[in-house]
């Protein structure tokens, strides 16, 4: 084909109109990007370069989760990577040159001419689903979508027709459609939810390693007047990731599909409370400052589990309960009744419960530098929020003792702070974290049942400056007295067992292996629920949920059902938090004619399967 130079011109406006649209669309959300506090992390170049590989070359997190539909997502994604070098060689050819000598063209079409079949069959199948199976989790219908799917699979019809032995005036009517149709998806890309097009990938290498991933808040109460105001009224500025993930959200739903407060029947919608609802405020605005505007009743519901983080295929922090709890807390000054009296309990004794003595704790001995851990009780344990979890406490000191690994508890532990973390209040937080980091120097190494403790013992205190010790989980403490045959446990429990991942444990603390390795190694009975591992289902505990309980939802009856239909006798939790959950909800479900199912921490287990030495 041979383009005149009227014919060159009129393509070169319409190059320059789209490619000017797209730049100026995508510049626009990236100059509100840059305008988010701290920085986007770079550490870890490597392991980046490897999530970019397996996540965004690969497919592999869209194809994990929805297997079909991610299949089918990815065909797509893998044709327009096909396509690339095409594209280039078209618009280059309308201009009478060439990026690809006749041979090459030839060998690359055999490429490319296969990836268009794959390609509309993937739109197709996207498509089929988006308009007539129509899932709950992907809400309502939107013109774009159409438009985009119609767009590609012409696309691909009109490259396929290229390759066919066409009059010339057809050839080149085809050849004209098939710009025209590259150019108005440049246009329309910025201009919708397939902005994640652009966007996703570098999301997907920017996003954090750790979870959650909130900015820390650093409370000075020695600083003036003035940089006390500016601190908190930054407190509605979302960060440079958290900007880059609203404008990467791909709106697929998953994070709404696996939050248990929306499964609970609760308020929350984590797409739109945590994601879209801020979209549109920041555009208007050209700015960050948009924290406040979230919906302040979901914000309460949440139980910060993570699971809508997990699950995002495009590397989205999704969870903003920290954010509006901190600003309700500091800044309004808006706090429920039942956290009120948490509060001043943290403030006035160091623990949840307003305690002054630990009846538990005075039967422990007291830690000694020369001691192999400390152990770290929790309020929980510690002031009994359920009394039967003390017997589970003792399980673990005998698994110790049996193992002649020595222990010791404070005399004055606080609070690790946990809940003033996760319901935002950030001063009573700082003022814990500080206690305890004094208590904890010269501390070696610390363990505790609950994997909130450790979680902030450890990740969370790590924000704020170097820790001087190392924290485990029991259940990680355990397996490895298992593995180094320090103890030895005999797989006669013969009741029916399932277990249910702590999401702090699965999720926050990605140990998976250490609770199984241990309820193998005492169970020949042992099986697992339909959602396990970092998939788990929240207890309803979390995010200072306890000491809450009633919300809109149900959260926790949601988890229990499922252990109730899974037909086990015994569920093993590995976090003080769940157990007392499980308790809660199991009883009610549990049908009449039904055995009472058991709920007991994995120290339980072992130490009732424990083989003297």
């Amino acid at each position: 084909m041979y383009f005149s130079l009227f014919e060159q011109v009129i393509l070169l406006v319409f190059v320059i109109f789209s490619v000017s649209s797209f730049t100026y669309e995508i510049w626009k959300r990236i100059s509100i990007i840059i305008k988010g506090t701290g920085t986007l992390p770079i550490d870890r170049i490597g392991e980046r370069c490897l999530r970019f590989f397996r996540e965004v070359l690969l497919q592999e997190k869209v194809i994990r989760e929805r297997f079909l539909p991610g299949l089918m997502h990815a065909l797509v994604f893998w044709g327009f990577m096909a396509f690339g070098v095409i594209t280039l060689d078209h618009f280059v050819r309308g201009f009478n040159g060439r990026l690809l000598g006749e041979t090459a063209y030839s060998i690359y079409s055999w490429v490319a001419a296969p990836f268009a079949v794959l390609v509309i069959i993937g739109i197709l199948y996207l498509a089929y689903r988006r308009f007539y199976l129509k899932p709950k989790e992907l809400g309502k219908i939107s013109i774009t979508s159409g438009l985009v799917a119609i767009f590609i699979t012409l696309l691909m019809a009109t490259y396929m027709l290229t390759e066919l032995d066409l009059p010339e005036n057809i050839e080149k009517l085809n050849w004209w459609g098939h710009s025209f149709l590259i150019l108005a998806f440049l246009f329309l890309i910025p201009r919708s939810k397939h902005l994640h097009l652009v966007l996703a990938p570098v999301n997907i290498f920017f996003r954090s390693f750790t979870v959650p991933d909130h900015d820390t808040v650093e409370i000075d109460m020695e600083a003036s007047e003035e940089e006390l105001d500016s601190m908190l009224s930054g407190l509605t500025k979302m960060s440079k990731k958290q900007a880059l993930d609203i404008f990467s959200c791909v709106e697929c739903g998953r994070c709404t599909e696996v939050c248990p407060a929306n499964r609970g029947g609760g308020l929350l919608d984590p797409k739109h409370h945590f994601i879209l609802d801020l979209k549109d405020p920041m555009l208007h605005s050209s700015g960050v400052d948009v924290l406040g505007q979230i919906n302040v009743e979901a914000g309460w519901e949440c139980t910060t589990c993570q699971a809508c983080t997990d699950i995002c295929p495009v590397g989205n922090h999704v969870e903003k309960s920290d954010e509006i709890r901190r600003h309700q807390v500091l800044v309004e000054g808006q706090v429920p009744q039942e956290y009120q009296k948490v509060f001043r309990n943290l403030q006035e004794s160091g623990n949840t419960e307003g305690a002054f003595q630990s009846p538990l704790a005075d039967t422990l001995p007291d830690y000694k530098p020369d001691k192999d851990y400390l152990l770290w009780l929790g309020c929980f344990a510690r002031y009994g929020l359920d009394p039967d979890f003390e017997n589970s406490v003792r399980s673990f000191t005998k698994i110790l003792d049996e193992a002649g690994v020595t222990y010791g508890v404070l005399t004055e532990e606080m609070c690790s702070g946990d809940p003033a973390n996760r319901l935002g209040d950030k001063l009573t937080y700082q003022m814990l974290m500080e206690q305890n980091k004094e208590q904890l120097e010269g501390v070696k190494k610390v363990t505790s049942l609950c994997p909130h403790c450790v979680v902030n013992l450890d990740q969370e205190y790590k924000k704020y400056g170097e820790v001087s010790y190392k924290v485990e989980h029991h259940t990680q403490v355990i397996s490895k007295l298992i593995d180094s045959k320090k103890i030895s446990v005999s797989r006669s429990s013969s009741e029916k067992l399932t277990y249910h991942d702590p999401c702090n444990l699965s999720r926050t603390l990605d140990e998976i292996d250490a609770p199984r390795n241990a309820l193998n190694a005492s169970s020949s009975k042992y099986f697992e629920m339909e959602e396990h591992g970092n998939k788990t289902l929240c207890c309803g505990a979390g995010g200072g949920l306890w000491w809450k309980k009633e919300t809109k939802g149900r959260t926790h009856l949601v988890r229990a059902q499922q252990v109730v239909e899974s037909g086990a006798e015994t569920v093993a939790t590995g976090c003080n938090f769940c157990f007392g959950m499980m308790k809660q909800g199991l009883g009610p479900l549990t049908p009449d004619d039904q055995k009472e199912i058991q709920v007991k921490d994995i120290a339980d287990i072992v130490a009732e399967n424990l083989v003297a030495n």
